[in-house]
């Protein structure tokens, strides 16, 4: 596989890692000039259906995510019997690789990591996706630290099928939950658990469960309680240990309720929380079974109690008045005096009646006045509480500051004196913005929320230094991609004039190439313009038409033939073209590329040498194009030089089909408060990488754009000020 192109733009370059059903290799997108991650299935997977299946459906869970803690998709799709998903490449290692090289972690950057696996969950969970595989193997760190969640290799949508047997189980025993190791349905709380297992790891350095086979583990994961992590490391926090057997609880009802709920609990506190308490305190830390002073408080209490009890009433009234163990001793008494002390008895019950009376009626107006004095109190006291009661279940409202441009500790002041929590969400490059000051926050500073609530930042890290790359001698529009995904941001366009250098092309830039710039900057293009003015022209509808044919016609009119790729349909014969953008009767200026999909496998340069796609960074347009294979259409008639009449039932189903693989996406843009910053979209899809979107906009401008991709992978990408902020793919 080394060396080698597939789906004729992606080269490999390395092997990077193995999986259980794939193999991952490092290559080069030829197209995007970027490095991306590749992961093949393996051959002997290739021609199992259910497998097949679990492959295609992890491209298609992952690709609807667009997270900065989930590894993105890129594309899909085979070549020949190589089933193979383009993946975001990321340099780093994966988190079981650092837990065997330097042991446990530090609870304050295990919380950090398992925050930011949270939020990944979070974002997939909103869309109905369960991982399945949470594992320190699928969570890769990066040398800045950033967190990133990939291989959703059995991730599936909750509504979606199952794709398991019956009594079979997917993912790693050691992070199983209770429910999958019994082969039941799984949800969100699975994944938490499974956090919650990898966070255990962190913490210790161990997995709460071992034994000697899978069996027995998962027995382990069914069966038994892990022993508190505090019991291996002290120093593990509270309230940290709280959130681990929270997410350990067997009963999912017991866990939490979101991995947005976890995620909170698990922002790192410099203070623990109040303890728990005593016998729940006993649970969680090992402590002896019974504080020491409880008990002696509740003897000192009785013994009061029994005290007041003594002088409050006469000895003559001991029998109304005392328990049932005095009224035993009276009896006993009583029957050693005999006879001779039944008239005694008779004035003494008289005497005891009276006095019993009167202590009962001084007892019941005591009574009635210490229960007004507790209701009193009581209501005092609650209606003093009444606003702090009500402030807890009803924070007050306050006003969020607007801390954009202010450094972390200045804004978390403020934030402070506010009642609201600050934490920082992402750290990036900016070359306005500088080192240590916060670039954009959410919720956005004016707005009003109730105390408590969480305000997220992003902090700079200052301009980054890059090499500017050398686009002289590339069309005008190849230059504008290579600049944008290189950070850069496209400055003046300088009209010149080259004899012999095709219209459109870089002849000069500025800065040079190879000079080490900030992100960010300006780069001046000299472009070889026509002398006059360029006229505007209808683009003519080339579907149905040879490539080579469409290039001439083009050509006829000022434009030029663009990216060209291959798509298969069984409808049209090999070599003509199915699709065009723009598309036919557009209004466009001569020297305008208009890019198609034709049908069958790429057509080879006519110079010889490996196939390509016509116009593209290898295959320049303007070069010379073979005739594309072929012959007559299926239906209808051959008119001139081998172009396909319109009609017909196939020409027309491939239209209709061509149609409907068209996607729209409504991209709302928010250029934060500063300079004006350069706001570029770029759309990839069956045509290729092409700019459709490109201005200046103020600081604090807010757009709306609609965009069109063709393609089940078509994606957008938008850049602000040099900086990509979205890249996701299309909606469905």
């Amino acid at each position: 596989m080394i060396d080698t192109v597939l789906a004729n733009r992606y080269r490999i370059q390395a092997k990077i890692g193995d999986g259980g059903m794939a193999v991952v290799y490092r290559a080069l997108d030829l197209l995007l000039h970027r490095p991306v991650a590749i992961k093949c299935l393996r051959p002997q997977f290739a021609s199992d259906p259910e497998f097949l299946q679990r492959f295609m459906q992890e491209a298609q869970a992952a690709a609807s995510l667009s997270h900065p803690n989930v590894v993105n998709i890129f594309d899909v799709g085979h070549a020949g019997d190589v089933h193979y998903i383009v993946l975001e490449y990321v340099q780093g290692r994966n988190l079981k690789e650092i837990l065997r090289e330097e042991g446990r972690l530090p609870p304050k950057r295990a919380a950090h990591i398992a925050r930011s696996v949270a939020r990944a969950l979070e974002a997939a969970h909103r869309r109905q996706l369960i991982h399945r595989d949470i594992k320190p193997h699928n969570i890769l760190i990066t040398p800045e630290g950033r967190v990133k969640v990939t291989d959703f290799g059995i991730a599936r949508a909750a509504s979606a099928a199952q794709l398991t047997q019956t009594g079979t189980v997917i993912g790693s025993v050691h992070y199983f939950s209770p429910e999958q190791a019994r082969g039941g349905p799984v949800g969100p709380a699975s994944d938490l658990y499974a956090l919650g297992v990898v966070l255990y790891e962190m913490l210790t350095g161990t997995v709460p469960f071992r034994g000697d086979s899978p069996i027995a583990v998962a027995l382990k994961h069914l069966e038994e309680e892990p022993v508190p992590p505090s019991r291996l490391v002290p120093s593990i926090p509270p309230w940290l240990e709280q959130v681990v057997l929270k997410a350990l609880a067997k009963d999912p009802a017991q866990r939490y309720a979101s991995a947005e709920e976890m995620a909170q609990d698990l922002v790192w506190r410099d203070t623990a929380p109040a303890p728990l308490p005593a016998g729940e305190e006993d649970d969680w830390l090992g402590a002896p079974a019974e504080p020491p002073d409880v008990r002696a408080a509740g003897e000192e209490a009785t013994r009061r109690v029994a005290a007041v009890g003594a002088r409050a009433v006469p000895e003559q009234g001991r029998r109304e008045l005392a328990p049932p163990a005095g009224a035993q001793r009276g009896s006993a008494s009583d029957g050693a005096n005999g006879a001779d002390g039944a008239d005694a008895d008779q004035v003494d019950s008289v005497a005891a009646g009276a006095a019993g009376d009167g202590v009962r009626h001084r007892g019941r107006r005591r009574g009635l006045v210490l229960a007004l004095l507790l209701f009193v109190l009581l209501g005092a006291a609650g209606y003093a509480a009444t606003p702090y009661v009500l402030s807890l279940i009803f924070p007050p409202e306050v006003t969020v500051p607007d801390v954009v441009g202010l450094t972390y500790a200045e804004a978390r002041g403020l934030m402070a004196a506010n009642g609201l929590i600050l934490v920082i969400e992402a750290e990036r490059h900016d070359r306005h913005v500088p080192a240590g000051h916060i670039i954009r926050q959410n919720p956005e500073g004016g707005r009003t929320v109730r105390q408590g609530r969480t305000v997220y930042i992003t902090l700079s890290r200052g301009p980054e230094l890059g090499v500017v790359p050398d686009v002289t001698g590339r069309p005008l529009r190849e230059a504008r991609l290579v600049l944008t995904q290189e950070g850069y941001v496209l400055g003046e366009e300088i009209a010149a004039f080259e004899p012999g250098v095709p219209v459109n092309y870089v002849v000069g830039q500025e800065p040079a190439p190879g000079a080490e710039v900030e992100k960010g900057t300006p780069v001046n293009l000299w472009v070889n313009r026509p002398q006059e003015e360029a006229a505007t022209v209808v683009v003519p509808d080339v579907r149905g038409r040879t490539l080579a044919d469409a290039k001439a016609q083009l050509e006829s009119l000022g434009l030029v033939l663009g990216n060209a790729w291959p798509e298969i349909n069984p409808l049209i014969p090999a070599g003509r073209i199915i699709d065009q953008n723009p598309p036919p009767a557009s209004s466009v200026e001569q020297g305008t590329a208009v890019d198609v999909v034709y049908s069958g496998p790429p057509v080879p340069d006519a110079r010889g040498g490996q196939e390509t796609q016509a116009g593209s960074s290898r295959a320049p347009a303007g070069g010379e194009m073979a005739p594309a294979p072929g012959g007559q259409a299926q239906t209808g008639a051959v008119v001139g030089e081998g172009v396909v009449a319109a009609e017909g039932e196939n020409w027309e189903s491939a239209l209709r089909a061509a149609d409907q693989k068209r996607r729209t996406a409504r991209v709302d843009i928010y250029v934060p408060p500063g300079p004006p910053q350069e706001v570029v979209i770029l759309v990839i899809d069956d045509f290729g990488a092409r700019e459709v979107y490109r201005e200046a906009l103020p600081g604090g401008t807010h757009v709306r754009h609609f965009v069109e991709g063709r393609g089940d992978n078509a994606r957008l990408q938008v850049y602000i000020g040099g900086m990509m902020e979205v890249d996701q793919p299309f909606p469905r």
